[in-house]
């Protein structure tokens, strides 16, 4: 029995989030550790959450930029791109920021 009691849609985009996750993983992650791309900056004293933030920052002033505008100039990343990318950084951003708690 299906107990998913939302949108189906919501559920197909998290399946999408999960596959352009491990998709971009691969090539910003070298390591074994999935997350060392957003704690590089850890190394300019910055903790990986907070600097996971300023990301967020940028894809929602992009999104602000295109609220205005009703315009979107970028020409390799469509808005549901940006939405998405947006959606996974606050996921990420949970994990990081429950990691420095331990």
């Amino acid at each position: 029995m299906d107990t998913k009691a939302g949108h189906p849609e919501f559920y197909k985009l998290l399946e999408r989030m999960a596959e352009i996750h491990s998709i971009k993983n691969r090539d910003y992650n070298p390591s074994d550790d999935p997350l060392a791309n957003f704690k590089i900056c850890e190394s300019m004293g910055i903790p990986a959450w907070k600097g996971c933030l300023v990301r967020m920052s940028d894809k929602f002033s992009r999104l602000c930029s295109f609220a205005k505008k009703e315009k979107y100039e970028v020409k390799d990343e469509s808005i549901e791109d940006t939405l998405m990318d947006l959606a996974i950084y606050s996921l990420l951003c949970i994990i990081l920021y429950r990691e420095r708690l331990k």
